[in-house]
């Protein structure tokens, strides 16, 4: 705590020293929504950082430490470290903090899938005369006794031998090891493995409620609301798919449908019934997937789910990504069904990219000319225009990341307010002096 007060005394200086003359994002939009960023705990750490957190913004995300796969990677194991790290500094600053998030299929505690005996042993399927049945699959790389297999950190299936193999695994390679001597790749081979009981539906939702219950109570004294799912809807790019097609087909829509949602939402509603609950994705002004989030939360809120919010979480680029018409006829769309909206995870940057997907150009040769900062200027200013005309149903806007080089899209495609040293951009005065 003594590192946070010695920040916190710094910030406090910065502010007294720049006063009025030099408001920061968050006192530019007092009168109109939170001013939010999405950090890492190097961000809350590094003084120069955590001052201009503190000078700019009043709302915190966590970028990753809060999502189900860092924090909960095991059945018994939390992670809690990085994450307490964040919230610790927003309670000792006196920020409170989004919620992100309590489901999402590419980052999710893929064990709650599996089978476990009351020891908390994964669960292998047997025959009638009670062996373990083995099923082939191609193996790349190394072994290292069961590790990735049943997808539990190496334990060894039930009835199999201290030290055991799977079938057809080369001997004496050391976990981690390549096949094949001096680095030279070695063709994938076909072996066995154990076959692991998957859970049921119902055992799901029990190791996912208890994942919830533990998430939310821990931080419900900070966290005012939470992006319950992440990113459930298809990137089909067809508005008129039927409903079933709507959906991203992830092992938690396949196991359960879109029932997994409804659950998720009220086990939080549960947790803390105070908070925002918000279902958050990309590309949320396309006709496609607009369409798809519209339908989704009417169906689930008519069935009892309390959606009380949908995130947009931008992602956008500086040429039609979004259009402005579409970007507004998404929110008029998602106001029939909340009060609130928010942009969740903001940032323009300067390519043809957009959208949420893991795939992307990272800028490599990309410079951030006179006329390309004045289209990202551009960008920024169209958006934030509209979003103060409906300053009464946005709550807030969070910036994904606080300078280029934290950028989840690296600092090449210059997506954010800061620059890599931290320092405003041209567009950061676009963003903040606008015309009362």
């Amino acid at each position: 705590m003594k590192k946070l007060s010695v920040i916190a005394l710094i910030a406090t200086i910065v502010l007294s020293a720049c006063g009025q003359k030099d408001p920061g994002l968050k006192d530019a939009y007092k009168n109109y929504f939170k001013i939010g960023v999405a950090v890492t705990p190097r961000n809350v750490t590094d003084s120069l950082q955590a001052s201009i957190i503190l000078k700019e913004f009043n709302s915190i995300t966590a970028e990753n430490c809060m999502k189900p796969g860092e924090i909960h990677p095991r059945p018994g194991v939390w992670n809690f470290t990085q994450a307490d790290a964040i919230a610790n500094f927003c309670r000792a600053n006196g920020i409170k903090m989004r919620g992100h998030c309590l489901v999402w299929h590419s980052q999710f505690a893929d064990w709650m899938f599996n089978k476990y005996d009351e020891n908390g042993n994964q669960v292998v399927e047997r025959d009638e005369k009670g062996d373990t049945i083995w099923v082939e699959q191609t193996a790349r790389g190394g072994f290292g006794g069961f590790g990735g297999f049943g997808g539990f950190g190496g334990q060894r299936p039930q009835g199999a031998p201290q030290g055991q193999r799977p079938q057809g695994a080369p001997q004496g390679q050391r976990q981690g090891q390549r096949p094949g001597q001096q680095g030279q790749a070695q063709a994938p081979q076909t072996i066995k493995v154990p076959k692991y009981a998957k859970a049921t539906k119902e055992e799901f939702y029990d190791s996912l409620r208890a994942h919830i219950q533990v998430i939310v109570n821990r931080y419900k004294d900070v966290v005012y609301c939470w992006d319950v799912v992440n990113e459930a809807m298809s990137d089909a790019n067809n508005p008129d798919a039927p409903y079933e097609q709507s959906f991203r087909q992830s092992t938690a829509y396949r196991l359960c449908g879109d029932e997994f949602i409804l659950k998720a939402f009220q086990f939080a509603h549960e947790a803390d019934p105070t908070a925002g609950l918000f279902y958050n994705d990309y590309s949320a002004w396309t006709p496609a997937k607009r369409t798809y989030i519209y339908n989704m939360v009417k169906k689930l809120q008519s069935e009892g789910a309390p959606i009380t919010g949908i995130g947009m979480q931008g992602h956008y680029n500086i040429y039609d990504n979004p259009t402005i018409e579409d970007f507004e006829k998404a929110i008029q769309m998602y106001l029939e069904l909340v009060d609130d909206i928010q942009i969740t995870e903001f940032d323009v940057r300067i390519n043809h990219e957009a959208g949420g997907q893991l795939q992307f150009s990272r800028g490599e040769g990309q410079t951030l000319t006179d006329s390309i900062a004045q289209m990202q200027m551009a960008k920024y200013d169209e958006l934030f225009k509209v979003l103060r005309k409906y300053k009464k149903n946005f709550s807030c806007v969070t910036f994904w990341n606080l300078g280029d080089r934290d950028s989840w899209l690296g600092a090449n495609n210059f997506p954010l307010l800061f620059d890599g040293q931290y320092q405003r951009k041209p567009v950061y005065y676009t963003v903040r002096d606008f015309k009362k």
